[in-house]
């Protein structure tokens, strides 16, 4: 049996979600293995529930301190690895640790040199959408997939790249329930609205989100708006002046029932998100506000889905704090609601509100 760890310490749940092609085609080319996920706590639970995975090691990682890497490299190499995958993309460490482990087989890219590290390395394609980038590093390991997007149906291959998430019955059951005591019957139409990302950057200003919502709303009285997010966003909400109409969830979902949610709503608007990738994941169509980060690489996965960006020319920058003096985060205020509104309204079925004729 084949003692497999994928290193990916990236603490976003979009992360994890896209890892879930190459996890599956690890399980697939080795189905006698055992895979491990080197994580940080912040997504430990998520991947518990990922039936690709078999156990989990957590990083407590401290920063600048030599005798904690070398004993998590040693815990490491009492598990007898055969196999490492570094999927992190821009991460030294994880690279580092499995050398340190003494694992005999360790694959990734060569990102700034450190292929010296590993037995095999690829070139660090940032020209690929993260799911393929993954993939690509598999294969170094001879294993190779066919991408969604080139093939018409997902089980033509067992190697095909399409997301899954892994929501339950019961999650479904508690999200008609929750769904139920709002008011809504179980065919009623539903639209997601994410509010909120982690980074500051990737944010639209939720007066844009205000007038969508409104616009939407006036348009087509019979589908349901669903606020979604976590409950740090909830400060976004009190900004707001919206219909009583309007249902906000956020902050009253766990990860696993908003993946329920998403799959009963018939769109999801949201910046470049955790629940962008989930919505993605579950299968429904999103319209996804992208910024600082380019949807090149991570732009909701799969098909049905519209991106809606605009040609800053400092873009993408990758920053967490917009450094621009003349005007701050110009690449997410140049979106503006008619745009948003245009993209919504055929994936609805509805006739444009700002059309006069």
């Amino acid at each position: 049996m084949q003692k497999i760890l994928v290193c990916h310490t990236g603490a976003w749940i979009g992360d994890m979600v896209l890892l879930t092609p190459a996890l599956r085609a690890l399980k697939q080319a080795y189905p006698e293995s055992a895979l491990t996920i080197f994580l940080r706590p912040l997504v430990r639970d998520l991947m518990k529930s990922n039936p690709y995975v078999d156990k989990c090691i957590v990083d407590t990682k401290t920063k600048g301190q030599f005798k904690s890497l070398m004993k998590l490299g040693r815990q490491i190499r009492e598990h007898n690895f055969d196999i490492a995958v570094v999927l992190h993309p821009t991460s030294f460490r994880n690279a580092l640790l499995p050398f340190i482990a003494r694992i005999p087989n360790r694959v990734g890219s060569n990102y700034r040199g450190q292929g010296f590290l590993l037995t095999a390395s690829c070139s660090h394609n940032t020209n690929l959408h993260e799911v393929d980038r993954y993939l690509s590093i598999l294969h170094l390991l001879n294993i190779n997939t066919v991408s969604l997007e080139k093939s018409s149906d997902i089980t033509s291959s067992l190697s095909s790249t399409y997301l899954e998430f892994w929501h339950t019955d019961a999650d479904r059951q508690m999200i008609q329930q929750v769904l139920q005591n709002e008011g809504v019957s179980h065919n009623e139409r539903l639209i997601a609205v994410n509010l909120g990302t982690t980074w500051q950057t990737k944010r639209w200003d939720a007066r844009n989100f205000a007038e969508v919502i409104n616009q939407i709303s006036s348009a087509a009285p019979d589908v349901k708006i669903i606020l979604t997010g976590s409950s740090s966003e909830e400060i976004i909400v009190e900004k707001l002046s919206l219909s009583e109409s309007i249902i906000n969830l956020i902050g009253k979902t766990d990860i696993l029932q908003l993946g329920a949610l998403l799959e009963r709503c018939e769109v999801c608007l949201t910046c470049d998100s955790g629940p962008m990738h989930i919505a993605a994941a579950v299968g429904t169509p999103t319209v996804a506000l992208f910024g600082p980060t380019d949807p090149k690489r991570h732009r909701p996965y799969g098909t049905g889905h519209t991106v809606i960006e605009k040609p800053v020319p400092c873009r993408p920058c990758y920053k967490r704090t917009c450094h621009r003096q003349d005007t701050p985060h110009l690449c997410m205020q140049e979106i503006n609601t008619t745009d948003v509104v245009k993209v919504l309204v055929p994936k609805l079925n509805l006739k444009n509100p700002n059309d006069s004729t």
